[in-house]
């Protein structure tokens, strides 16, 4: 049980660390925002970063950072959760529903969804695919290696997730206070 809190521990510190760099490009994407705003309504163009360009670095940005968060979400559960079905159930019983999902569908869909999310990254970073807009983005692939690397971060929650609900569930009590599963209060 203690190699489970270790390796939970490491999967959160990494998530976080990964998180908070991704966070700076919300940053880069409000400025994208305003440029391309003010441009636009001002009726000038930054030489090299036109409309164009501007419109899909905001959604590259948008996808770097939804991409960069989604496994801290999850572990952090600050995600979308329904709790009309959960909202009754004591701890115990979250832990064991959280468990029942992870094992039978959030990793059956990470087993599915990172190969075919790896061959569209790969397939697009060897035919050095690029913007279909004339004065777009050039490297496509980048965006497509972050949605790659957003399902990988996704598995290590999951990972994460995994290794406290059978720490919660099955380890001595000292090891159970020090899980932190926050779905569960």
């Amino acid at each position: 049980m203690e190699m489970l809190i270790n390796l939970a521990d490491r999967i959160e510190r990494f998530l976080q660390r990964v998180a908070s760099l991704g966070a700076w490009s919300f940053i880069a994407c409000i400025i994208v925002i305003t440029i391309d705003v003010v441009t636009r309504k001002m009726g000038f163009q930054v030489p090299g970063l036109g409309s164009t360009r501007l419109q899909e670095l905001e959604w590259q940005l948008h996808t770097l950072l939804f991409s960069t968060w989604l496994g801290y979400a999850y572990v952090r559960n600050a995600h979308v959760r329904i709790d009309v079905f959960t909202g009754g159930m004591d701890a115990q019983r979250k832990i064991k529903l959280e468990l029942i999902c992870c094992l039978l569908v959030a990793l059956p869909y990470l087993a599915i969804a990172l190969p075919y999310s790896h061959s569209f990254f790969m397939t697009s970073l060897l035919q050095g695919e690029s913007s279909e807009a004339p004065n777009g983005i050039p490297y496509r692939w980048i965006v497509k290696f972050f949605l790659y690397g957003g399902l990988i971060l996704v598995a290590m929650a999951v990972v994460n997730v995994i290794s406290r609900c059978l720490v919660a569930l099955y380890g001595s009590a000292e090891q159970v206070k020090r899980v932190h599963l926050p779905f569960a209060k």
